[in-house]
């Protein structure tokens, strides 16, 4: 009751004592965490997640927050045994799965090199040296964390990226040289490397050298007999297992002693397999006619968005228990309408999203795509997950005045902004929703995407068309000129990601006073922003301390006027229907 209050001292106080009268109460531990957390005291906060894991390693809840704390903050290490105890912590989430974050990923990168050994290295990437003479790389590719980042999560690290680009390079021009024997001992790093590679796409450039020592590699492969796991993992680095039929029959029956090697042919053959059966099963809602909404079909289908492999998984709650966590400080009040909830998602992509809002308790989700391949994407993971709550369909939001149901809650979020015109689409969502139903919008910011439009332009301008190889060769210059400038997002870092980001058939952005003159047209009601942080609630409260000021609009453009960046990723809000 302190904490709710926002008495946060005196809650600490009373947490104490219950640890006092017993030390393994995990739920003591885990609101004294929060507790601290609220007050700044990240350290200490970090502590007792620590304590409260070892008491209660499986806790849905205490691991999510485990792992917010971690993605949001970085932490100094004021001595060996603090990088080692949140090494450990890094660890136990990466072992968990539970790393849907990319900030998470870049703290767990510390653990891994000094500032010095990453100029060091830097040195050597851009010379001729080896990077596998260097005793500091020799140690980084047989660590645990290194092989788990690369598995799990997509690495969005220009430093990084160079690093495995030579180093990839370098395993593939030692496999035709009498030291070839040497790369036996970092299997596990090669086979992780893979899958990072099929993770992003191959979006790393490579040489003509590397192109003719792939032709050799290929051609020895399909016509050895005997399996060579290094090599065929050295291969699925460059160019994905399953675009060979040979190598797709000669591995559909094969076992290694190795779990790793096998995780990579299910990833690169397996998985691949079972989605191109799974399309076949996606029932469509209507006819798609719309030209441009054919032309976003089209390039969902060549390049599905996004290809991910791990998510935060949440105990179901009400709804607007997650509402009033995605809005804070704005508050819904409670009035029992959403105990069990009809969701529509508007343009579900790969899945990520729907399978996420199973956390709203007791709730029946439809989720719709233009993509069929991205639909059978989702389809497989939600299977995985052993989800029962999702239907998933082909079509066009337009369209969707055809389905007979009224939804409670209906999310949409980075969809409208790539149709022929937006508000036809609001329209028609808007009609599916209930009266005092709310639905979550996203639309790009014209103010914070200045830079990336800039980059759209030259595009633009040069007539560059988005092959795999245009994309791979334009990151490169970018990653040559001005790396900083573009390499803020994750989607930089992905090929379907670039694409999306910069090569976008159709986009529409606007302003925040767009958004107020749209919601006002269609009776909607703005409840509140959602951020994926609460680090701009601060500073927003320094600049509008008047009681309810976060409902303004006209203060939050004011407020992303003097913070461009705020709405980098877009505007991603929740309204509700007056």
């Amino acid at each position: 009751l302190l904490q709710l209050l926002g008495d946060y001292q005196k809650a600490i106080s009373c947490y104490e004592k219950v640890i006092q009268i017993n030390p393994n109460n995990a739920a003591a531990y885990y609101n004294l965490a929060a507790a601290f957390k609220e007050l700044g005291k990240y350290q200490k906060a970090l502590g007792c997640y620590e304590k409260a894991t070892e008491i209660d390693p499986n806790n849905i809840d205490l691991i999510n927050s485990l792992s917010t704390l971690l993605g949001f903050y970085n932490f100094d290490y004021k001595s060996e045994a603090d990088k080692i105890n949140f090494k450990k912590l890094i660890l136990f989430l990466f072992k968990k799965n539970n790393v849907d974050s990319i900030n998470l990923v870049k703290n767990a990168q510390l653990l891994l090199l000094t500032n010095d050994e990453t100029s060091h290295l830097l040195k050597i990437i851009n010379s001729e040296s080896s990077l596998f003479s260097n005793e500091v790389v020799q140690n980084l590719l047989k660590e645990e964390i290194f092989h788990l980042m690369l598995q799990k999560s997509l690495i969005a690290d220009i430093f990084l990226e160079k690093l495995l680009t030579k180093l990839r390079y370098e395993i593939l021009s030692t496999l035709n040289n009498s030291n070839k024997d040497i790369l036996k001992e970092y299997f596990y790093f090669i086979v992780s490397l893979a899958e990072q590679c099929w993770l992003n796409e191959y979006v790393y450039i490579q040489s003509e050298k590397e192109n003719n020592l792939l032709n050799t590699l290929k051609e020895k492969i399909e016509n050895d007999e005997e399996i060579n796991e290094l090599e065929i993992a050295i291969f699925g680095s460059y160019i994905p297992l399953n675009s060979s039929k040979n190598i797709i029959d000669r591995f559909l029956n094969y076992k290694s002693s190795s779990l790793l090697f096998n995780d990579l042919i299910s990833v690169q053959i397996k998985e691949p397999l079972k989605e191109n059966e799974l399309v076949k099963s996606i029932q469509s809602l209507e006819e798609i006619v719309d030209p441009v909404s054919k032309k976003v079909q089209e390039q969902y289908e060549e390049n599905p968005y996004p290809r991910w492999r791990c998510i935060n998984r949440t105990l179901p709650k009400d709804f607007i228990y997650w509402l009033n966590e995605e809005i804070e400080p704005n508050k819904i009040k409670y009035n029992g309408k959403f105990n069990n909830t009809n969701l529509l998602i508007a343009g579900c992509g790969t899945g990520s999203h729907p399978i996420s809002s199973t956390r709203y308790k007791n709730s029946n989700i439809l989720a719709v795509d233009l993509s069929k391949d991205s639909l059978a994407y989702a389809l497989r993971k939600t299977k995985e997950l052993g989800i029962d709550n999702i239907n998933y369909a082909h079509g066009d939001i337009l369209e969707l005045s055809h389905v007979d149901e009224k939804y409670d809650l209906i999310e949409c979020t980075g969809v409208l902004h790539h149709m022929t015109d937006p508000l036809n689409g609001l329209e028609c969502l808007t009609n599916l929703l209930k009266e005092n139903g709310l639905m979550k919008l996203g639309f790009y910011s014209e103010i914070a995407r200045y830079e990336i439009n800039k980059l759209r332009t030259l595009i633009k301008n040069k007539k560059i068309i988005p092959s795999e190889n245009n994309i791979r060769s334009l990151r490169n210059d970018v990653i040559k000129s001005n790396p900083v400038k573009y390499g803020e997002s994750p989607d930089f870092y992905c090929l379907s990601g670039f694409r999306d980001l910069y090569f976008n058939f159709k986009e529409h952005q606007y302003t925040i006073p767009d958004i107020k003159i749209i919601l006002d047209k269609y009776g909607l009601h703005f409840s509140g922003f959602v951020f994926s942080h609460d680090l701009c609630e601060k500073p927003f409260k320094e600049m509008f301390p008047q009681l309810n000021s976060e409902y303004s609009l006209d203060n939050w453009h004011q407020f992303e006027l003097k913070h461009k960046k705020i709405f980098i990723n877009m505007y991603q809000f929740w309204v509700q229907k007056k």
